[in-house]
C-alpha cells in the first residue's frame, strides 16, 4: 500500500519587503518596488523561501508541492529540484496582491495540507483572507 504525499502550497510574495529597509513602506505598488529596485533594493523573498524548503529537501519523495508560476514559487522549487505543480501563473511581470489571493484560491481544489508563504503581513492578509480556517497556513 502506498503511503499518503504529503501536499505543501507554496506561495511567494516575490517583491515583499523591498522598501522596507529603504524606508519606501513595504512593497505596496508599482511605483514603489521600481523605486525601491532604482535604489539597489533586492528581492529576498524566493532567497528566504529556498531556505526553508532546503529543510525538507532531502524529503521530496514524500511530498509534492503546489505552487504559482515563475517567481511566485515555481522558479524556487525548480532550482532545488523539488517536485511540485503549478496550478497559478500571473499574467503580469510584476505581480500583486491579487495574484497571491488567486493563487491560493487555486490551491483549495488542490487537497493541500499546509500552504507556506514568503512574504509580509499584506501577504499575510491576502492568504488568510482566501484561506480562512480551511487549511493551516505557516509563514516565512
Amino acid at each position: 500500500m502506498n503511503k499518503p504525499v504529503f501536499r505543501l502550497g507554496v506561495v511567494v510574495n516575490p517583491f515583499a519587503g523591498i522598501g522596507g529597509a529603504l524606508a519606501l513602506k513595504g512593497s505596496d505598488g508599482a511605483d514603489v518596488r521600481e523605486k525601491a529596485l532604482a535604489m539597489g533594493a533586492e528581492k529576498k523573498a524566493n532567497e528566504k523561501m529556498a531556505k526553508a524548503l532546503s529543510i525538507v529537501e532531502a524529503l521530496s519523495e514524500q511530498f509534492t508541492i503546489v505552487t504559482a508560476g515563475g517567481e511566485m514559487g515555481e522558479d524556487v522549487c525548480a532550482s532545488l529540484g523539488l517536485p511540485f505543480e503549478v496550478v497559478y501563473k500571473s499574467t503580469s511581470q510584476q505581480t500583486e496582491g491579487e495574484d497571491t489571493e488567486r493563487a491560493v484560491q487555486a490551491f483549495l481544489g488542490c487537497n493541500l495540507d499546509v500552504i507556506l508563504f514568503a512574504g509580509g503581513d499584506g501577504t499575510a492578509r491576502n492568504v488568510c483572507k482566501i484561506v480562512g480556517d480551511k487549511v493551516p497556513v505557516l509563514g516565512v
